[in-house]
């Protein structure tokens, strides 16, 4: 699977090849990562944040943790999934390779989203789901911004209380650079920067493109992050959809939630 992307300004590519398991009945299958594998991974750095979870290992940043905790966490925000199947989850991001380009080819990099995993027998984590402990270790991607204070803090319970996957890209992009956000100062992404950086399937009927986006920021404007928006239509040949662009105004709420992060990034980068 290929997807092309911009980061601030400069265009990228990944490349993300299946992870390879067998199933329940003994066939091996490809899986990509899906909601499923994001939930889990944005769980375990939650956890890692946990005293005496999180560790280094190698200088590469990574979470211990048991089943039973992983599991929990998700079910406290609202998502159930047996324990075989987080398991499932854990082995797709381990088995999984990612490989990210410089539009003019050069490589920037390339590895699973959990480059270790370490679990316990299958009898064991069933049994004694408490005590038997495992270990992920996070792209070197996360690690690199966790050095570089980089990585910012955002409202994780919202976040992750989403019904739509599209509307917990778009939080995580307003928390990630929308670092000016206020009254004074609206955000503005079109339709097509939505669609080609945030992964989402593209219908072939612009209007149902439009409709998924729509149904996300409605859902933002309901956990109050975003108090009011306004369209720009860009229509062409027979009034066909061309592009949307939207103009969001932040809540109050999130825009202490900015403050908050700003605040941290200005007293981690102070001290010595």
């Amino acid at each position: 699977m290929k997807r092309h992307f911009r980061h601030r300004g400069e265009g990228y590519h990944v490349i993300i090849r299946p992870a390879r398991l067998v199933d329940r009945e003994g066939k091996e299958k490809e899986y990509y990562p899906g909601i499923r594998e994001e939930l889990v991974e944005d769980a375990l750095r939650k956890l890692a944040l946990e005293q005496f979870n999180g560790a280094y290992f190698d200088n590469q940043a990574g979470v211990q943790f048991t089943v039973y905790q992983l599991n929990k966490e998700l079910q406290s925000l609202g998502h159930e999934f047996k324990r075989s199947s987080l398991v499932d989850a854990l082995r797709i991001c381990s088995g999984v390779l990612l490989t990210i380009a410089k539009e003019d080819g050069d490589l920037v990099m390339e590895s699973p989203i959990f480059p270790l995993l370490l679990l316990g027998r299958k009898q064991d984590w069933v049994k004694h789901p408490k005590d038997t402990r495992c270990y992920v270790k996070f792209h070197p991607l996360v690690t690199q911004s966790i050095g570089c204070l980089t990585y910012r803090q955002f409202d994780y319970a919202s976040y992750m209380h989403y019904t739509h996957r599209l509307s917990r890209w778009l939080h995580k992009r307003l928390a990630h650079n929308y670092s000016q956000a206020g009254l004074l100062h609206p955000y503005t992404i079109r339709l097509s920067t939505i669609l080609r950086d945030s992964g989402t399937h593209h219908s072939l009927r612009a209007s149902n493109n439009a409709r998924q986006v729509e149904e996300a920021l409605t859902e933002l404007q309901e956990r109050d992050i975003v108090m009011s928006l306004t369209r720009d239509v860009l229509r062409g040949p027979r009034h066909s959809l061309v592009d949307i662009t939207y103009t969001l105004l932040p809540t109050m709420t999130f825009i202490e939630e900015v403050k908050k992060a700003n605040r941290r990034v200005k007293l981690l980068s102070t001290r010595p």
